[in-house]
Order: C-alpha cells, then sequence, then structure tokens
C-alpha cells in the first residue's frame, strides 16, 4: 500500500531542464561612442582656434568681439553698429598666408577704420577731380558757398605741400621765413619777400638767384594740379634809382616778368596766368618802413576760380 501511494507524486514533480551556453566573447555596443568622441574632438579643435585667435588678435578686435556678444540692444543705425561688424575689423591676422584653396583669399581684404592720411598731391588731385560733379541743382548762394569751399581745401592743400617741400630740403628750409600766405578778396596770394640776409633777386636787377628758382618751382609743382588762374605782381621798396632811365616801376614789372618766366619753365601752364604787373612801391608790405627789405617781394595770387557749374 506504501509503494502505490509514491508513485502520482513523482509523476507531477515539473522536469527542470538547465542548459549551459558558453560564449568566447562579449558583443559589441555598436557604434553610438564614434559620434560622441567626433564631437568631442570637433569642439577642442574650435576651442583650441578660438584661443590662438584671441591671442594674435589687436584690442580694437578684442572690444570688437565683446560688443558683437554683448546684450543686444536697440539698433537704429547700420547693420553690426557704426563701421559694420567688428567696427570693419578682420579677426583673421595679416599674417596668415592666404593659398588659393584658402576660403580667405576669394575675399578682398577689409579696410581698416582709419584711413592713412593722403598726402597733399592726392588732396589736390581729388580736390580737382571732385569739381566735376553737377551742381546745378543748386541756389546761387549755396552755389558760392560750395565753390568757397573747395577752393579754401585745394589753397590749404597747396600750402601744406609748399611748407613740407621746403622742410625735407635743407637747402630750402632756410627761405620757409621768407614765404607767406594770406587770404584776399581776390584769392589765396603767396608772398615771396626779401629779408636782410635772404634776397630773391640782386639790388636793381631782374637777373633772379637760383634759389629763386628753386622756390618758384616748389610753388609750381604745389599748385599743378588746381584750375584756378594765377596773378603775378612785382614790389620794390622805396630806395629810388640812381639812373634817371630806370626806376622801381621798370624794375617791379621786369622782376614779375622773369617769375612768369621761370614759372613757365617749371611746369605751369602759360594759360593760368592771368596778369603780369609791376606795383613798384605803392604797395608796401610794411607800410611803416618804406625801405624795409621786405617791401621787395613777389605776389602769386591764385584767384578765385568762379565757374559755371556744367
Amino acid at each position: 500500500m506504501a509503494k502505490a501511494n509514491k508513485g502520482p507524486e513523482k509523476a507531477n514533480q515539473p522536469i527542470i531542464v538547465r542548459r549551459i551556453i558558453v560564449e568566447g566573447h562579449h558583443g559589441h555596443h555598436g557604434g553610438a561612442w564614434k559620434v560622441a568622441y567626433a564631437d568631442f574632438v570637433t569642439a577642442m579643435m574650435a576651442f583650441f582656434l578660438l584661443l590662438w585667435l584671441l591671442s594674435t588678435s589687436s584690442e580694437d578686435v578684442l572690444k570688437g568681439l565683446a560688443e558683437y556678444f554683448s546684450e543686444a540692444v536697440a539698433q537704429t543705425g547700420p547693420p553690426g553698429g557704426v563701421g559694420g561688424t567688428l567696427q570693419g575689423l578682420t579677426v583673421v591676422p595679416d599674417q596668415v598666408p592666404r593659398t588659393p584653396s584658402s576660403p580667405f583669399a576669394l575675399q578682398t581684404s577689409v579696410a581698416m577704420r582709419d584711413e592713412e592720411p593722403k598726402d597733399d598731391e592726392t588732396e589736390l588731385a581729388l580736390g580737382t577731380a571732385s569739381e566735376g560733379a553737377d551742381l546745378r541743382h543748386l541756389d546761387d548762394a549755396t552755389l558760392d558757398r560750395e565753390w568757397r569751399r573747395r577752393e579754401e581745401k585745394r589753397f590749404e592743400a597747396a600750402k601744406r605741400a609748399i611748407e613740407a617741400a621746403l622742410s625735407s630740403s635743407p637747402e630750402l628750409e632756410k627761405f620757409k621765413e621768407s614765404l607767406i600766405f594770406d587770404q584776399t578778396p581776390e584769392g589765396l596770394r603767396i608772398q615771396i619777400v626779401d629779408r636782410e640776409q635772404t634776397s630773391m633777386f640782386p639790388l636793381g636787377s631782374d637777373v633772379m638767384y637760383p634759389h629763386t628758382r628753386r622756390l618758384l618751382a616748389v610753388v609750381v609743382q604745389a599748385i599743378a594740379n588746381m584750375p584756378n588762374r594765377l596773378s603775378i605782381r612785382g614790389h620794390t621798396d622805396a630806395r629810388p634809382f640812381l639812373s634817371g632811365t630806370y626806376d622801381n616801376w621798370r624794375l617791379s614789372s621786369d622782376r614779375a616778368n622773369a617769375t612768369r618766366q621761370a614759372m613757365i619753365e617749371a611746369g605751369l601752364d602759360p594759360a593760368r596766368i592771368a596778369e603780369v604787373v609791376g606795383r613798384a612801391d605803392v604797395e608796401p608790405l610794411i607800410a611803416s618802413d618804406p625801405n624795409d627789405p621786405r617791401n621787395r617781394r613777389i605776389s602769386l595770387v591764385l584767384l578765385h576760380d568762379r565757374r559755371e557749374p556744367g
């Protein structure tokens, strides 16, 4: 009876099968790590590039970068602020070589905000070229002011050119005090005057010294690109001539004509000469002393150029 009761219990027990699978290695985790590593390398490259640019940039560029990334404010001017983005400066140093394969080679260099000052000859040329602009739409008063403004600009450039030329020549620098510039109702007047030890002509003669000829050549070069016509006037002191056949009127006229000839030989267009006159001693520079050597002088007047527009 006991044996018969154990048979059914064993028949109802579950059969458990254990299978052991032995693997030689673990499986791969996929390629996601490669993407993360590439992003990290790209970020590091950009970071080191930024450090390099900051270390080679000037203070103006760094200031522009700071303003560009600062908190946004209302902007009513041109895009990027005054002077454009970064105020017209480039963050790429000039020392960086621009090969044909470089993207920077496809663009022209950005002009710096502060331009180099133009020399006097360039200013004269620009002043003359600007006169070709059409001014017919302006009224008479505005037109007159515009012509005067242009002339004053040309006159000032001519004065600076003459002074610079004399300063650059050790031989002529000592004659700077012999040139007097002033504005008259007729135009800009350049006077070359005698002094105690620096005469332009020998006493009683119209044959000029070599340094006088060189001074006139400097003046001609400075006014070469100006459209203004020229009045040449000779002046003497009040000392009378002992000879009855020659006087200060003839001397001043002969010196003015000698000046005209010297300026033409230096390159002045003869058509620009409006008049050549002798004033003798009737218009002294030093009225309190008619015999003062400074009364002996040559006056070169750049006459106002009032042209009709068009």
